[in-house]
């Protein structure tokens, strides 16, 4: 993994600011990797992905969120890419979209 995605990973799991960084051993070779938050040390680690792994095992950093099927873009409702509906304003849209995630049919479709 590579340190933009472990950025956006460390993003959409909330962590307030953060950061990872590279740890320098003598004559500046990396040694491991720490994930920092603005508060504390999240995690440490051999390579990225140890350290997030680690972070993780320590539970301060949540499970991720499933990705939203419906998602408002400007007036636009879309799932998948495709647009759904056209909305009167984008906080229109957003609601859609909202209700839409929230929505799960029983097994008789109502």
């Amino acid at each position: 993994m590579n340190h933009r995605r472990a950025m956006e990973l460390l993003k959409q799991a909330q962590v307030f600011c953060p950061a990872v960084v590279p740890n320098m051993g003598l004559r500046g070779y990396i040694h491991g990797y720490t994930v920092f938050s603005a508060m504390k040390v999240l995690g440490q680690g051999d390579t990225i992905d140890a350290a997030l792994a680690d972070a993780k095992a320590k539970g301060h950093m949540p499970e991720l969120p499933p990705f939203p099927a419906f998602r408002g873009e400007g007036r636009e409702v879309r799932r998948r890419g495709e647009v759904v509906a056209i909305a009167g304003s984008r906080t229109m849209a957003d609601r859609i979209a909202n209700a839409l995630n929230q929505y799960h049919p029983n097994e008789r479709g109502i």
